[in-house]
């Protein structure tokens, strides 16, 4: 069986369940559509380990995660844009899904842009909290993993593709010892204008909790001035 068939064998069942299932559709659409519900268990930890009794050190993990994070999210946005694995879900009218298709700026969804924001946050809290993050990771799994699935948002290999980029990117960004000294020391410096940085992180997370918004926004505009000026196919 090949991947793509397999992808589409999960997705049919998956749906086919919800269909079905009251009680499963339920937790799915609550789980996979509300986003309180969602970034809850991402987003308390953060700000507690970062507001609570903190070290430099710590900080300094935390906001090179959170700018890894950016990255892997920028680079799943404009994958999307560029790359053409396979066409959304609800967007193939061969599947017939019992999810109503909606419209969308671009057919594909490799890798998972959720995915890999849910996961690389998970890698954030990883690096502060082993436990916490196991369970951050859990979640990620559940809330981007089969509740977007099931809802015909992703194909189980755009969660893969997601789940095997995000944790690399942020260990990547994490590993050097320069990147992780620079930073601690301009915390050091910034120690009498706190304030000032903290605000500077609550505007960023209130940008990471909507997914980007205005990351979206500047990758489609590159992407379509590439495409003009290149001559890349749409």
């Amino acid at each position: 069986m090949t991947i793509i068939s397999l992808d589409r064998a999960v997705v049919t069942a998956l749906d086919t369940f919800l269909a079905t299932n009251q009680l499963f559709r339920i937790v799915i659409y609550n789980v996979g559509e509300n986003p309180l519900i969602r970034n809850l268990p991402f987003f308390f930890p953060l700000l507690i380990y970062w507001f609570g009794n903190s070290t430099i050190e710590r900080r300094g993990r935390i906001l090179i995660g959170l700018v890894a994070t950016c990255f892997a999210v920028f680079l799943s946005v404009t994958m999307q844009y560029v790359l053409h694995v396979h066409t959304r879900p609800v967007l193939d009218a061969t599947l017939r899904l019992y999810m109503h298709s909606s419209d969308w700026d671009h057919q594909s969804s490799f890798p998972s842009d959720t995915a890999m924001l849910y996961f690389a946050l998970s890698s954030v809290i990883f690096l502060v909290n082993r436990r916490m993050g196991l369970l951050a990771f859990l979640w990620a799994i559940f809330s981007a993993g089969v509740c977007r699935v099931a809802l015909g948002w992703h194909y189980p290999s755009d969660i893969l593709g997601s789940l095997l980029i995000a944790p690399a990117i942020v260990y990547l960004f994490s590993k050097p010892a320069f990147i992780r000294n620079g930073v601690e020391k301009a915390l050091t410096a910034l120690q009498e204008k706190m304030h000032i940085v903290n605000t500077l992180l609550v505007l960023f997370l209130a940008e990471t909790y909507n997914l980007f918004p205005g990351l979206r926004s500047i990758v489609e505009i590159l992407v379509r001035l590439a495409r003009h000026h290149l001559d890349i196919p749409h």
